[in-house]
């Protein structure tokens, strides 16, 4: 009876355990129920099928539906991106794999659509197979990592090249317009050091740039960085410094200033063609000033020459000697007159004007100033028709063009030609000639066997202070002056040229018959004669006695007071 009894004891006891130990199961898969779904992250559980069988309170919080919504729905319902073909490829993954993380989009019951990042397991319960999803809301990481890629973009494609050094000059990165600028590959720039590309600053100096840079945290400088081809570019240069993990950078934002390295310079190089210009003008005030002094001198000169050979005997020594004093007196006459012209003294109005003069008295100047090496040639047509023109302005424009063929012959010497010829400009012709109408013209050709002319700057020589001269031979303003004259009477200019071969100038200018220039002459009138005085006054005793000389007639001889 007591083995019975005890026998039944340890049963009930056993039974006992076992209920306990389920209790304490269950109570735990209620926990652990409990703790799932109230899990910080989005947990639901789906089928092959797609369709949810479980969704925690997150999910319900996150993508606005309620439990019993989403176990009516399917993953194809709360994924935009996901369709069959991409479904049947994720659970295979699953099902091979045993787990597969991606990321991917979720549409909540609003409709607005937010990253996640999922992890999604398999799970084997009796005979059926499962897919357990963790999932996690990364809106805010994926905020930062586009604009972290911004960040990036606007590093790469800034329209400045930036540099990020180490150590002291060592570049560690480069954007893409720093590697355009220098023809390097981002790899080559990043095994190079400052100085590889800055051959401007020593190492010393480099170094005091960035102990200024350690002590001013921003400094803005000038330097040249030399490209991977050789050239140079003058750059502007603003560098940063930071901290970064416990290092310093810097980051050296780096601007191309060549054109603005340019512009400075053609402004200092208008400032000096100005300041020369200037210089050329007061010279000229000057020449003009003495020119006038120097023609009252030869006024008495020739005045008196001209007494002292009434005077002479006709066959003497003294006749001829005063006779060679006449002749130069008048060659320094002509001289003063081209001073004049030169200054532009004299008075500025338009008549009837011999090219064919002026052509002889410019090529006779330019003579005297030629080296032995360079000759001059001449072909001037017979009965050439005159122009209505300021002679002065002729005179500078033959000048100025001479003087240009001249100076491209200087070093190799040659030949300057310079031709004069009517010709007849008709209809159809005219159209190859800016703004001229048909009719009659002088041409002008002067050539030279210079170095020619470069095609690419053929546009640019009539520009005001283009020049390829040097800064002391040329001011640039020579052709620009050509040109202007030319249009103010109305013809037109053409160039043609060849490399090492010469240049040839073609001015075409308005002629006039002869009849016109006899009636523009003749507007002038005479004036009418009867017994009139003529007063002298002057400062210059000499002259003014030279003019009232007692050798001339009674009926001209002025009265000397």
């Amino acid at each position: 009876m007591d083995k019975d009894t005890g026998s039944v004891k340890y049963e009930d006891k056993m039974v006992s355990s076992r209920d306990n130990a389920t209790a304490t199961c269950n109570e735990d898969s209620r926990l652990d129920q409990l703790c799932l779904h109230h899990a910080p992250v989005c947990v639901y559980r789906f089928n092959q099928s797609g369709h949810i069988l479980y969704a925690n309170q997150k999910t319900s919080d996150l993508l606005g539906y309620s439990e019993e919504e989403l176990l009516s729905i399917s993953i194809f319902d709360i994924d935009p991106d996901m369709n069959p073909e991409r479904w049947i490829h994720i659970w295979q993954k699953i099902y091979k794999d045993g787990a597969v993380i991606m990321e991917t989009m979720h549409r909540k019951k609003n409709g607005h659509c937010l990253p996640v990042e999922v992890a999604a397991n398999r799970i084997n319960f009796e005979g059926h197979v499962y897919a357990l999803a963790f999932t996690k809301d990364i809106s805010e990481r994926t905020h930062k990592e586009e604009q972290l890629d911004l960040t990036g973009f606007i590093f790469e494609k800034a329209s400045l090249g930036i540099f990020l050094n180490k150590d002291g000059g060592y570049i560690d990165n480069v954007n893409e317009y720093a590697c355009q600028c220098l023809g390097y590959t981002k790899e080559e720039l990043c095994r190079m050091h400052i100085l590889d590309i800055d051959h401007e600053k020593s190492h010393q100096e480099s170094y005091e740039l960035w102990l200024r840079l350690q002590h001013e945290g921003q400094i803005n400088f000038e330097s040249v960085h030399r490209k991977k081809d050789g050239t140079e570019i003058p750059v502007e240069i603003t560098g940063n410094l930071f901290q970064f993990s416990n290092r310093l950078y810097s980051v050296s934002f780096v601007k191309d200033i060549s054109e603005r390295k340019a512009a400075e310079k053609q402004y200092r190089k208008m400032q000096a063609q100005r300041h020369k210009s200037q210089q050329l003008e007061s010279m000229g005030t000057l020449a003009s000033g003495i020119a006038h002094d120097f023609n009252n001198i030869l006024s008495a000169i020739l005045g008196f020459s001209e007494l002292a050979l009434g005077a002479a005997p006709p066959e003497s020594n003294i006749n001829r000697y005063i006779y060679q004093i006449s002749q130069a007196s008048l060659r320094a006459k002509d001289l003063i007159h081209q001073i004049l012209m030169f200054s532009q003294q004299c008075h500025p109005e338009k008549g009837p004007v011999n090219v064919t003069r002026t052509v002889d008295e410019v090529l006779q100047l330019i003579q005297a100033t030629l080296p032995a090496n360079i000759a001059i040639r001449k072909t001037i047509q017979a009965d050439i028709l005159p122009i209505f023109a300021n002679e002065i302005h002729i005179h500078r424009l033959l000048m100025n063009l001479c003087t240009n063929a001249c100076h491209s012959m200087k070093d190799k010497g040659g030949m300057l030609m310079v031709s004069l010829q009517d010709i007849r400009i008709e209809d159809m012709a005219s159209g190859s000639y800016h703004g001229i109408n048909p009719g009659s013209y002088i041409k002008i050709s002067i050539t030279d066997s210079g170095c020619g002319i470069a095609p690419d700057i053929l546009d640019k020589v009539f520009d005001p202070y283009f020049t390829t001269k040097n800064s002391d031979e040329g001011s640039g303003l020579g052709l620009s002056t050509v040109q202007d004259i030319v249009m103010d009477h109305g013809g037109d200019i053409k160039i043609d040229s060849e490399m090492e071969k010469g240049t040839t100038f073609h001015i075409l200018l308005p002629a006039i018959h002869a009849g016109s220039a006899l009636s523009l002459t003749a507007q002038r009138g005479q004036l009418p004669t009867d017994n009139e005085g003529i007063l002298l006054v002057n400062d210059d005793a000499c002259r003014t006695k030279a003019d009232a000389a007692p050798g001339l007639p009674d009926e001209i001889r002025p009265k000397c007071h």
